[in-house]
């Protein structure tokens, strides 16, 4: 999942350290003013992701052999050099908002070349040509990977990766279900932002709308829009994955107790589907440890496990995506009214003519 928002580097806590530097003062801060301070500074960090998110949709990261790609009824691989081609190892299975950002920027530590939302903006001609039916899941890997991606989180799902030995699966999860619940609620908007002037005319957007309502929309909700953001639709989604994945699996609809009783379902119909040696089921507050003995890569020194993309930073990065739509409102508003007075101007100024002009030239008498 989600937001194409790049992953953080240096000038994004560059900035934050910026706005948030303050004189030194004798007073330490109180636990409540740092946990403030903590939720403001990430939450500018996200406004920042958010204006990368902007250019991201925008299509200023893609190439320009996307763009022909995008123009053109064939479809070119552009491969990378031969160093450089490989094939997917690593395939993410967790749901959205499970840590899977954190993973990934994990994953690139250890030399991994990542699939996820950053990227999704950029090869965007793939997704474009795997919706319209040009090739399956099998040649969308290996293109993959002939692309230099070496580990996907936006493409493959637990059925791809049980028929693929050569591919290890993980799968994300939170400490439990409201919390992931709680914090995808957070990111739902996404899609109706996309939706809004003046995103749904970007060409990036257009192309990869089936995806986005796929993800969002049609595959939580069944295709109810409105409802979206609905608890009690969202628990009959899990019902309907659980259906899905598993016809052994019973259905309940009890509240909150089935949100609960479905997740940890679901979590056990991937375990149970792909053989315990390729399949880690991952918090990322458990760190290197697990992650690297089950990759068979060394713990790196020094370098502590990122947590990264907070509650805060996006909420931060949805209101300046938010933001946009409503500075868009403001400009056809003032463009309207501009519009509008400049006519009724006119309008004033050809009658004053026409007056001046009678006035000027009074009709004979016969």
């Amino acid at each position: 999942m989600m937001l194409f928002a790049r992953r953080p580097t240096n000038s994004t806590f560059m900035l934050s350290a910026l706005i948030f530097a303050a004189p030194s003062s004798d007073a330490r801060p109180s636990i409540l003013e740092e946990q403030h301070l903590g939720y403001y500074r990430s939450f500018v960090e996200g406004s920042y992701v958010g204006l990368q998110s902007l250019l991201a949709l925008t299509g200023f990261y893609e190439e320009d052999n996307v763009k022909r790609n995008l123009h053109s009824e064939s479809f070119n691989v552009n491969a990378n050099e031969k160093d450089s081609q490989t094939e997917i190892k690593v395939a993410g299975l967790g749901l959205g908002r499970t840590g899977s950002t954190s993973l990934v920027m994990a994953l690139e530590i250890l030399g991994y070349v990542v699939m996820h939302d950053d990227e999704q903006t950029e090869e965007t001609d793939l997704y474009a040509a795997y919706e319209d039916d040009m090739f399956d899941d099998d040649r969308l890997h290996e293109i993959l990977g002939l692309r230099g991606y070496n580990a996907t989180f936006k493409t493959a799902d637990y059925e791809w990766v049980a028929e693929h030995a050569e591919v290890k699966g993980i799968l994300t999860v939170r400490d439990d279900p409201d919390t992931y619940v709680d914090s995808w609620l957070v990111a739902a908007p996404f899609i109706d932002i996309v939706q809004r002037a003046p995103f749904k005319w970007m060409p990036t957007v257009r192309e990869l709308m089936p995806e986005l309502r796929a993800e969002y929309i049609d595959e939580t909700t069944g295709g109810d829009v409105e409802k979206y953001l609905d608890r009690d639709v969202l628990r009959e989604y899990y019902t309907k994955y659980t259906k899905e994945v598993s016809r052994s699996l019973s259905i309940f609809v009890a509240a909150r107790i089935s949100s609960l009783i479905i997740y940890y379902q679901i979590s056990f119909q991937v375990q149970d589907s792909i053989p315990p040696e390729r399949l880690l089921t991952f918090n990322v507050k458990q760190g290197w440890g697990p992650l690297c003995e089950y990759l068979g890569h060394p713990v790196p020194e020094g370098i502590p496990f990122p947590h990264v993309h907070t509650r805060a930073k996006l909420e931060g990065e949805m209101f300046f995506l938010q933001m946009i739509t409503w500075v868009w409102k403001l400009f056809e508003v003032i463009s309207f009214a501009s519009i509008l007075a400049v006519t009724v101007k006119a309008k004033v100024l050809i009658t004053k003519t026409k007056r001046a002009s009678s006035q000027n030239h009074p009709k004979k008498l016969e």
